[in-house]
Protein backbone atom coordinates (compact mmCIF):
# COMPACT_ATOMS: atom_id res chain seq x y z
CA UNK A 1 0.00 0.00 0.00
CA UNK A 2 2.82 2.36 0.88
CA UNK A 3 4.55 1.57 -2.41
CA UNK A 4 1.35 2.42 -4.31
CA UNK A 5 1.02 5.67 -2.40
CA UNK A 6 4.64 6.58 -3.09
CA UNK A 7 4.20 5.79 -6.78
CA UNK A 8 1.06 7.92 -6.97
CA UNK A 9 2.80 10.78 -5.17
CA UNK A 10 5.77 10.55 -7.53
CA UNK A 11 3.43 10.60 -10.52
CA UNK A 12 1.67 13.71 -9.22
CA UNK A 13 5.02 15.41 -8.63
CA UNK A 14 6.13 14.58 -12.17
CA UNK A 15 2.90 15.94 -13.63
CA UNK A 16 3.28 19.14 -11.61
CA UNK A 17 6.83 19.61 -12.84
CA UNK A 18 5.77 19.01 -16.43
CA UNK A 19 3.02 21.61 -16.07
CA UNK A 20 5.51 24.08 -14.62
CA UNK A 21 7.97 23.46 -17.45
CA UNK A 22 5.23 23.85 -20.06
CA UNK A 23 4.04 27.06 -18.39
CA UNK A 24 7.56 28.53 -18.42
CA UNK A 25 8.01 27.55 -22.08
CA UNK A 26 4.74 29.25 -23.02
CA UNK A 27 5.69 32.35 -21.01
CA UNK A 28 9.10 32.47 -22.70
CA UNK A 29 7.53 32.16 -26.16
CA UNK A 30 5.00 34.86 -25.31
CA UNK A 31 7.74 37.14 -23.99
CA UNK A 32 9.78 36.75 -27.18
CA UNK A 33 6.66 37.22 -29.32
CA UNK A 34 5.75 40.54 -27.67
CA UNK A 35 9.26 41.91 -27.08
CA UNK A 36 10.57 41.20 -30.59
CA UNK A 37 8.86 44.22 -32.29
CA UNK A 38 10.41 46.57 -29.71
CA UNK A 39 13.78 44.87 -30.12
CA UNK A 40 13.48 45.18 -33.91
CA UNK A 41 12.72 48.90 -33.70
CA UNK A 42 15.65 49.54 -31.35
CA UNK A 43 18.04 47.63 -33.62
CA UNK A 44 16.63 49.42 -36.67
CA UNK A 45 17.19 52.81 -35.03
CA UNK A 46 20.91 51.98 -34.84
CA UNK A 47 21.27 51.00 -38.50
CA UNK A 48 22.55 53.05 -41.40
CA UNK A 49 20.71 53.40 -44.68
CA UNK A 50 23.03 50.82 -46.23
CA UNK A 51 22.03 48.24 -43.59
CA UNK A 52 18.42 48.48 -44.68
CA UNK A 53 19.42 47.77 -48.31
CA UNK A 54 21.11 44.50 -47.49
CA UNK A 55 19.44 41.29 -48.68
CA UNK A 56 18.62 39.32 -46.66
CA UNK A 57 17.79 41.97 -44.08
CA UNK A 58 19.76 41.42 -40.90
CA UNK A 59 18.43 41.97 -37.41
CA UNK A 60 21.60 43.48 -35.98
CA UNK A 61 23.30 46.53 -37.50
CA UNK A 62 26.72 46.18 -39.04
CA UNK A 63 27.89 48.94 -36.68
CA UNK A 64 26.09 50.92 -34.01
CA UNK A 65 25.04 54.23 -35.57
CA UNK A 66 23.49 56.74 -33.15
CA UNK A 67 23.20 59.53 -35.68
CA UNK A 68 19.56 58.67 -36.39
CA UNK A 69 18.49 60.03 -33.01
CA UNK A 70 19.70 63.64 -33.32
CA UNK A 71 18.66 63.68 -36.99
CA UNK A 72 15.13 62.55 -36.12
CA UNK A 73 14.93 64.99 -33.19
CA UNK A 74 15.89 67.99 -35.34
CA UNK A 75 13.90 66.98 -38.42
CA UNK A 76 10.69 67.75 -36.54
CA UNK A 77 10.44 70.12 -33.51
CA UNK A 78 9.98 67.25 -31.08
CA UNK A 79 11.09 69.40 -28.15
CA UNK A 80 8.01 71.61 -28.41
CA UNK A 81 5.80 68.63 -29.20
CA UNK A 82 6.99 66.82 -26.07
CA UNK A 83 6.13 69.84 -23.93
CA UNK A 84 2.69 70.15 -25.53
CA UNK A 85 1.98 66.45 -25.06
CA UNK A 86 3.17 66.54 -21.44
CA UNK A 87 0.77 69.39 -20.65
CA UNK A 88 -2.18 67.65 -22.32
CA UNK A 89 -1.38 64.32 -20.67
CA UNK A 90 -0.94 65.82 -17.20
CA UNK A 91 -4.22 67.74 -17.26
CA UNK A 92 -6.06 64.78 -18.78
CA UNK A 93 -4.77 62.32 -16.19
CA UNK A 94 -5.77 64.66 -13.36
CA UNK A 95 -9.24 64.98 -14.88
CA UNK A 96 -9.66 61.23 -15.24
CA UNK A 97 -8.58 60.59 -11.65
CA UNK A 98 -10.79 63.29 -10.15
CA UNK A 99 -13.93 62.52 -12.14
CA UNK A 100 -13.64 58.72 -11.95
CA UNK A 101 -13.01 58.70 -8.19
CA UNK A 102 -15.93 61.03 -7.41
CA UNK A 103 -18.42 59.25 -9.67
CA UNK A 104 -17.21 55.84 -8.59
CA UNK A 105 -17.64 56.84 -4.94
CA UNK A 106 -21.17 58.03 -5.61
CA UNK A 107 -22.21 54.79 -7.31
CA UNK A 108 -20.63 52.59 -4.66
CA UNK A 109 -21.30 54.32 -1.31
CA UNK A 110 -24.20 56.73 -1.77
CA UNK A 111 -27.73 55.32 -1.77
CA UNK A 112 -30.14 57.10 -4.09
CA UNK A 113 -33.06 56.15 -6.31
CA UNK A 114 -32.12 54.61 -9.65
CA UNK A 115 -28.47 54.15 -8.74
CA UNK A 116 -28.05 50.76 -10.40
CA UNK A 117 -30.06 51.81 -13.44
CA UNK A 118 -27.95 54.92 -13.96
CA UNK A 119 -24.80 52.88 -13.55
CA UNK A 120 -25.98 50.49 -16.26
CA UNK A 121 -26.75 53.46 -18.51
CA UNK A 122 -23.24 54.76 -17.91
CA UNK A 123 -21.71 51.40 -18.80
CA UNK A 124 -23.88 51.13 -21.90
CA UNK A 125 -22.18 54.22 -23.33
CA UNK A 126 -19.05 52.10 -23.78
CA UNK A 127 -20.84 50.29 -26.61
CA UNK A 128 -20.88 53.49 -28.68
CA UNK A 129 -17.92 53.45 -31.09
CA UNK A 130 -15.78 56.56 -31.21
CA UNK A 131 -16.54 56.99 -34.90
CA UNK A 132 -20.26 57.37 -34.15
CA UNK A 133 -19.78 60.45 -31.96
CA UNK A 134 -16.81 62.03 -33.69
CA UNK A 135 -18.86 64.24 -36.04
CA UNK A 136 -21.31 65.53 -33.36
CA UNK A 137 -18.37 66.28 -31.08
CA UNK A 138 -16.51 68.12 -33.81
CA UNK A 139 -19.57 70.23 -34.63
CA UNK A 140 -20.07 71.01 -30.94
CA UNK A 141 -16.45 72.02 -30.40
CA UNK A 142 -16.50 74.07 -33.60
CA UNK A 143 -19.61 75.98 -32.51
CA UNK A 144 -18.11 76.89 -29.13
CA UNK A 145 -14.76 77.85 -30.67
CA UNK A 146 -12.58 75.07 -29.29
CA UNK A 147 -11.18 73.77 -32.59
CA UNK A 148 -7.47 74.51 -32.80
CA UNK A 149 -7.01 74.43 -29.01
CA UNK A 150 -6.23 71.74 -26.45
CA UNK A 151 -9.66 71.99 -24.81
CA UNK A 152 -11.32 69.17 -26.80
CA UNK A 153 -8.50 66.88 -25.67
CA UNK A 154 -8.55 67.89 -21.99
CA UNK A 155 -12.06 68.91 -20.93
CA UNK A 156 -13.77 65.54 -21.72
CA UNK A 157 -11.42 63.91 -19.21
CA UNK A 158 -13.29 65.73 -16.42
CA UNK A 159 -16.60 64.04 -17.32
CA UNK A 160 -15.79 60.52 -16.09
CA UNK A 161 -14.70 57.76 -18.43
CA UNK A 162 -17.09 54.78 -17.89
CA UNK A 163 -14.22 52.26 -17.79
CA UNK A 164 -12.42 54.16 -15.05
CA UNK A 165 -15.66 54.72 -13.14
CA UNK A 166 -16.24 50.97 -13.20
CA UNK A 167 -12.75 50.31 -11.82
CA UNK A 168 -13.22 52.87 -9.03
CA UNK A 169 -16.68 51.62 -8.13
CA UNK A 170 -15.54 48.02 -7.91
CA UNK A 171 -12.59 48.99 -5.75
CA UNK A 172 -14.71 51.12 -3.41
CA UNK A 173 -17.08 48.18 -3.01
CA UNK A 174 -14.23 46.02 -1.72
CA UNK A 175 -13.72 48.41 1.21
CA UNK A 176 -15.77 47.49 4.30
CA UNK A 177 -18.82 49.62 5.07
CA UNK A 178 -17.69 49.77 8.70
CA UNK A 179 -15.17 52.44 7.69
CA UNK A 180 -18.03 54.75 6.71
CA UNK A 181 -19.96 54.01 9.93
CA UNK A 182 -16.92 54.70 12.11
CA UNK A 183 -16.24 57.97 10.28
CA UNK A 184 -19.87 59.08 10.66
CA UNK A 185 -19.71 58.40 14.39
CA UNK A 186 -16.71 60.72 14.55
CA UNK A 187 -18.77 63.42 12.81
CA UNK A 188 -17.41 63.02 9.29
CA UNK A 189 -19.76 63.82 6.39
CA UNK A 190 -19.85 62.06 3.03
CA UNK A 191 -17.24 64.34 1.50
CA UNK A 192 -14.94 63.77 4.45
CA UNK A 193 -15.40 60.01 4.19
CA UNK A 194 -14.46 60.15 0.52
CA UNK A 195 -11.46 62.46 0.88
CA UNK A 196 -10.00 61.42 4.23
CA UNK A 197 -10.93 57.77 4.64
CA UNK A 198 -11.54 55.99 1.34
CA UNK A 199 -9.53 57.86 -1.28
CA UNK A 200 -6.13 57.24 0.43
CA UNK A 201 -6.90 53.51 0.23
CA UNK A 202 -7.40 53.56 -3.54
CA UNK A 203 -3.79 54.14 -4.57
CA UNK A 204 -3.53 50.87 -6.58
CA UNK A 205 -6.57 51.58 -8.75
CA UNK A 206 -5.66 55.26 -9.06
CA UNK A 207 -2.23 54.21 -10.35
CA UNK A 208 -3.92 51.83 -12.79
CA UNK A 209 -6.17 54.58 -14.13
CA UNK A 210 -3.25 57.00 -14.35
CA UNK A 211 -1.19 54.54 -16.41
CA UNK A 212 -4.03 53.68 -18.77
CA UNK A 213 -4.97 57.32 -19.20
CA UNK A 214 -1.36 58.37 -19.77
CA UNK A 215 -0.85 55.76 -22.50
CA UNK A 216 -4.19 56.48 -24.18
CA UNK A 217 -3.60 60.23 -24.38
CA UNK A 218 0.09 59.95 -25.29
CA UNK A 219 -0.58 57.60 -28.21
CA UNK A 220 -3.82 59.21 -29.38
CA UNK A 221 -3.49 60.45 -32.93
CA UNK A 222 -6.98 60.63 -34.41
CA UNK A 223 -8.48 63.17 -32.00
CA UNK A 224 -5.32 65.24 -31.96
CA UNK A 225 -5.08 65.51 -35.72
CA UNK A 226 -8.81 66.35 -35.95
CA UNK A 227 -8.94 69.07 -33.30
CA UNK A 228 -5.48 70.65 -33.57
CA UNK A 229 -4.72 72.90 -36.51
CA UNK A 230 -1.69 74.99 -35.48
CA UNK A 231 1.93 73.87 -35.37
CA UNK A 232 2.41 75.43 -31.94
CA UNK A 233 -0.20 73.06 -30.47
CA UNK A 234 0.86 69.80 -32.13
CA UNK A 235 1.81 66.71 -30.14
CA UNK A 236 4.29 63.86 -30.34
CA UNK A 237 1.89 61.61 -32.26
CA UNK A 238 1.46 64.27 -34.94
CA UNK A 239 5.21 64.82 -34.96
CA UNK A 240 5.76 61.16 -35.82
CA UNK A 241 3.31 61.50 -38.71
CA UNK A 242 5.14 64.62 -39.91
CA UNK A 243 8.47 62.80 -39.80
CA UNK A 244 7.05 59.93 -41.81
CA UNK A 245 5.66 62.40 -44.35
CA UNK A 246 8.99 64.20 -44.66
CA UNK A 247 10.82 60.91 -45.19
CA UNK A 248 8.29 59.90 -47.85
CA UNK A 249 9.01 63.13 -49.75
CA UNK A 250 12.74 62.44 -49.93
CA UNK A 251 15.08 59.52 -49.58
CA UNK A 252 13.53 56.80 -47.40
CA UNK A 253 15.40 56.65 -44.11
CA UNK A 254 13.55 54.12 -41.93
CA UNK A 255 16.21 54.47 -39.25
CA UNK A 256 15.02 58.01 -38.51
CA UNK A 257 11.44 56.91 -38.00
CA UNK A 258 12.52 54.02 -35.80
CA UNK A 259 14.71 56.31 -33.72
CA UNK A 260 11.81 58.73 -33.25
CA UNK A 261 9.57 55.81 -32.29
CA UNK A 262 12.06 54.77 -29.62
CA UNK A 263 12.44 58.14 -27.87
CA UNK A 264 8.73 58.91 -28.10
CA UNK A 265 7.92 55.54 -26.52
CA UNK A 266 10.33 55.92 -23.61
CA UNK A 267 7.90 57.92 -21.40
CA UNK A 268 5.23 55.22 -21.74
CA UNK A 269 7.71 52.46 -20.98
CA UNK A 270 9.03 54.35 -17.95
CA UNK A 271 5.53 55.03 -16.59
CA UNK A 272 4.56 51.39 -17.02
CA UNK A 273 7.61 50.02 -15.20
CA UNK A 274 7.28 52.56 -12.39
CA UNK A 275 3.61 51.82 -11.77
CA UNK A 276 3.28 48.18 -12.85
CA UNK A 277 3.20 46.94 -9.25
CA UNK A 278 0.25 49.19 -8.41
CA UNK A 279 -1.43 48.46 -11.73
CA UNK A 280 -1.37 44.67 -11.25
CA UNK A 281 -2.60 45.02 -7.71
CA UNK A 282 -5.34 47.45 -8.73
CA UNK A 283 -6.64 45.17 -11.49
CA UNK A 284 -6.57 42.17 -9.14
CA UNK A 285 -8.43 43.95 -6.36
CA UNK A 286 -11.13 45.39 -8.63
CA UNK A 287 -12.01 41.84 -9.63
CA UNK A 288 -13.03 40.96 -6.09
CA UNK A 289 -16.67 40.98 -5.06
CA UNK A 290 -17.50 43.65 -2.52
CA UNK A 291 -20.42 44.02 -0.17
Amino acid sequence: MSALTASWSKSKTTQRRLRDVLAYILLAVGFVWFIFPLFWVIMGSLKTFEDFNQIPLRIFPSALYFGNYPSAWTSVPFGRYFINTAIIVSLSVVGELVSASIVGFGFSRLKFWGRNFLFMVLLSTMMLPFWVVIIPRFLLYRDIGWIGTWLPLIVPSYFANPVYVFLMRQFFMTLPAELDDAAKIDGCNELGIFWRILLPLTKPVLATIAIFSFINVWTDFVKQVIYLSQDSTYTVAIGLAFLRWQIAQGDPVPGLLMAATVFTSLPMIAIFFIGQKYMVRGIALTGRTGT
